[in-house]
């Protein structure tokens, strides 16, 4: 199965969104005793760089249109 780019962006927006709802609702909770979790999230090297060139492409070609 193939993810794409915008899949793994999303995934992650979403997961920084939560952590931050998650934090707040920590420091409004009066038992500090009951811990979260601890959440792991992989991303192979391969996937990295992908996301990475993507984006520096991405930023070029919109420098490139500035330009224009």
């Amino acid at each position: 199965m193939t993810i794409s780019d915008y899949q793994v962006s999303s995934v992650i927006k979403t997961y920084m969104k939560h952590m931050k709802v998650r934090i707040k609702s920590s420091e409004n909770r009066e038992e500090k005793s009951i811990p979260f979790p601890e959440d792991r999230v992989i991303i192979s090297d391969e996937a990295i760089k992908k996301m990475l060139y993507n984006r520096i492409g991405e930023q070029m070609a919109e420098k490139l249109k500035n330009h224009e």
